[in-house]
């Protein structure tokens, strides 16, 4: 797809690649570089500029390959860049005119190039001399170019400092910043930055590249255009402090994290040799952002080591379940301010204060700034129950702190742009935000694929990078992330680059049909959901999500004009549908979940018949009775082998089954059906939508209140175990629009809307929801009247 710059930006830059220092780069093969030093490491940038008079407007854009922060004038402009495959990277924009002043200015950047992949970042293979820290900015200010080059100056020494991350699911990179070699102000006007030393200016060196010192250059390729409308922030939420104490703890060590933790396990043990001071800090809830510290009363040398945790045990210690993030901060001998450059998601934050010998203890306060993406105010939901009230406010809530860069899985233990998982984030945007940038966004990033066609299970990311398993389901999660696009945006442009890539992963599946025209013994991780279902073999649950990516991408195929695709889809989807009757169990009007070396299994949860009414392969006389059985309460039971031990008692020991596969059930096969998790419940609800039952949705969302009851304020990975705060869980949000008040596009694009209530036992609900053409809000009552008010045709089911 044409890419379309920003005036007055263009495909080619004014602008050079700068870094700190000549890039750390030596020579494995003759033709293969690699990083001489692969660890983390954060430059410092100042520029100054002076101005008769400030423009109306300096239009400036930026990308580092890392991480960045740009300040005018020691106001932060902006943090980025966001997340994305190091081959189709994407820059930021910003108006620096608000920052600027008559006289003297500053422009400065900090920027972090991390080494490793990282949950959030990976590295792009290093040419001769791109690959190893690079950052890139311009600026129109008047009729010039404020570029970036070795005109700008570059601290000579940087007061942060590398420390290993222990490489675990949950650890998340740390900081270690040392304010003894910090030069506060250094960021503004009248700072002394003779002893700066000048930028370094890379010269691009690739195959084929003619050293052009002007992006677009390799690695990277083109510099794409922004993708975001606004820099993420927030409310900022100060941590109440419950306790100090005075203790002896571990040997101090690198790692800041583990020195907490170790900490408290001597204090815990009553064992130790160092002394420490021990701050026990609350937030109240989750909250997910740059962690800011303030110090007061600190001598010089003093050493503050803060971890994060969702949870604390019955004595108060953290209890991380795998989380490993926090940082490290060194006194000057003032007080001094500080904020992380990266976002930490928690609840608790501990601190031990280590102090020269003889000092007195400082006064640290603690806060967490948001860093979300932005949720412009007008969409609105309100209905007659207060609980279901409350129930769309959390699931907001919930996604708001799980939507940064990137719709990411959870902002506390991984922060990873999981690709199935983002489904559900991006249809409550699509009906709750009038910001639709990231739902536009996001499956723009889930592109990246392996070389097989299936795509990466957590795009632009450590899990990518090396690429050592894949969740084949969460494609066809994303398939259906495309269709919404197709549904709300109607953006041909969009969706017609992105069906390729759909259809190239649907077609992997086929490898795995067998002549009944089902998969079978797919390979994978098969997620699917945390309940205790069964997927080995030929399953019922796989064969049905498949078929609906299918017939989701065969009407985006009819759309834009592909009925050679659309045809050969359609058929595949139809051969799922005539041979899904192995599934079927007629005594107990159930589809069970798997078949096994030709044998039918007994185990029939939820998941099989909800994504078969949500594909819609049921047979109309048999539709009825599915849809009775899914929601038997008496039959439903929640069993997760995996996540109900992840608690803060549990132990953690349900994953060993990731790897040895589920035992034999624990319940009752015969009479009881094992509910589908949170996430999972946007197709249940779904299924029952399509087969005509909508009116029960209003009442099935109410089963969030077991979260509220818990005294949650987010909604939790699962009903038992996992993270307190996981975007996937939020479909009660979408669900109170799009079936309970039955707000949906009628056309591609919304050139039109359906509007469908189902109240259930509500005695009335009204929404405001965006469009592309403008609010439209509904109001509808339980004598059947509807009041309409928006900008495009109405058409009423």
């Amino acid at each position: 797809m044409k890419l379309e710059h920003p005036e007055p930006f263009a495909g080619r830059w004014h602008a050079k690649w700068m870094w700190n220092t000549r890039p750390a780069l030596q020579l494995d093969t003759a033709t293969r570089m690699v990083l001489a030093d692969a660890t983390d490491k954060v430059a410092m940038f100042r520029r100054e500029l002076e101005l008769d008079a400030v423009p109306a407007s300096v239009p400036a854009r930026i990308w580092a390959d890392g991480r960045y922060i740009l300040r005018v004038n020691g106001a932060e402009v902006g943090r980025g860049p966001v997340r994305s495959d190091p081959k189709a990277v994407h820059y930021d924009i910003a108006d620096l005119a608000p920052f600027l002043v008559e006289g003297s200015n500053v422009i400065s950047i900090i920027a972090r190039h991390f080494g490793t992949a990282t949950s959030w970042w990976m590295p792009a293979p290093p040419t001769y001399s791109m690959g190893a820290g690079s950052v890139v900015f311009e600026a129109m200010v008047g009729d010039e170019w404020l570029i970036s080059d070795r005109s700008w100056s570059c601290a000579p020494v940087s007061p942060w400092t590398a420390v290993p991350v222990p490489g675990d699911v949950a650890c998340l990179p740390l900081e270690s910043f040392d304010a003894r070699v910090y030069e506060p102000g250094w960021d503004a006007p009248g700072f002394d930055a003779s002893e700066w030393k000048h930028a370094f200016e890379i010269t691009p060196f690739s195959t084929g590249g003619h050293g052009d010192p002007h992006p677009p250059s390799e690695p990277f390729g083109m510099l794409r255009p922004p993708v975001r409308t606004a820099f993420p922030g927030g409310l900022v939420h100060e941590a109440v402090l419950l306790s100090s104490s005075e203790h002896v703890g571990s040997p101090f060590g690198d790692d800041p994290v583990r020195q907490v933790l170790n900490d408290e396990t001597c204090v815990r043990e009553a064992r130790g040799s160092e002394p420490f001071t021990l701050h026990r800090f609350d937030l109240g809830r989750i909250a997910a952002g740059t962690l800011r510290l303030r110090v007061t009363g600190a001598i010089a040398g003093t050493v503050i080591d803060i971890a994060a945790s969702e949870h604390v045990d019955a004595d108060g210690f953290l209890v991380t379940l795998g989380q490993h993030a926090g940082l490290r901060y060194v006194c000057a001998s003032d007080d001094s301010d500080f904020e992380s450059l990266d976002i930490i998601g928690t609840r608790f934050l501990h601190a031990s204060v280590r102090v020269p010998a003889g000092a007195e203890q400082p006064e640290i306060a603690l806060s967490i700034a948001d860093r979300h993406r932005p949720r412009p105010e007008g969409a609105s939901f309100e209905c007659s129950d207060p609980l279901l009230n409350e129930i769309y406010a959390v699931g907001l809530r919930t996604v708001d702190l799980s939507a940064l860069d990137a719709y990411v899985d959870c902002p506390t233990r991984e922060q990873r742009a999981w690709t199935g998982d983002s489904v559900v984030h991006q249809m409550v945007d699509l009906v709750a935000n009038p910001d639709w940038s990231m739902p536009i966004w996001h499956p723009q990033l889930a592109t990246m694929a392996r070389t097989d066609g299936m795509l990466h299970m957590a795009v632009a990311s450590d899990f990518a990078d090396d690429d050592r398993t894949f969740v084949p389901d969460w494609s066809l999660m994303w398939v259906h992330s495309v269709w919404n696009l197709y549904r709300y945006t109607g953006d041909r442009n969009v969706v017609a680059e992105l069906l390729p890539v759909a259809e190239r992963t649907l077609r992997w599946f086929e490898s795995f049909l067998g002549d009944d025209g089902l998969l079978q013994d797919v390979t994978g991780w098969v997620l699917i959901d945390w309940a205790s279902f069964y997927t080995r073999g030929c399953s019922s649950t796989l064969n049905a999500v498949w078929a609906k990516a299918l017939e989701d991408f065969a009407e985006m195929s009819e759309w834009i004009g592909n009925a050679g695709s659309a045809a050969w889809a359609r058929n595949r989807y139809e051969g799922v549908r005539n041979a899904f009757d192995l599934f079927w169990d007629e005594e107990r009007s159930v589809y069970i979940d798997h078949v096994l070396g030709g044998v039918p299994q007994r185990p029939a949860a939820q998941h099989g018949g909800a994504a078969a009414l949500w594909a819609g392969i049921v047979p109309p006389d048999r539709v009825s009775r599915v849809a009775e059985k899914l929601v038997d309460r008496s039959r439903l039971i929640r069993h997760s082998f995996v996540m109900d031990p992840v608690t803060p008692t549990g132990g953690s020991t349900g994953y060993g089954y990731m790897l040895t596969g589920y035992p034999e059930p624990e319940w009752d096969v015969e009479n009881q059906m094992v509910e589908a998790e949170p996430f999972f419940r946007f197709v249940v609800h779904d299924g029952l939508a399509r087969a005509g039952r909508a009116d029960l949705i209003a009442d099935l969302c109410r089963d969030w209140k077991v979260f509220l009851d818990a005294g949650e304020t987010t909604w939790p990975e699962c009903w038992t175990g996992g993270t307190r705060c996981h975007g996937w869980s939020s479909t009660p949000t979408r669900d109170l629009i799009q079936h309970v008040l039955g707000i949906t596009p009628a056309e591609p694009g919304y050139a039109a809307v359906r509007v469908a209530p189902n109240l259930g036992d509500l005695e009335w609900a009204r929404a405001t929801v965006p469009s592309p053409h403008g609010f439209i809000t509904v109001e509808a009552r339980a004598d059947g009247t509807v009041t309409i008010d928006g900008p495009v045709p109405v058409v009423r089911d």
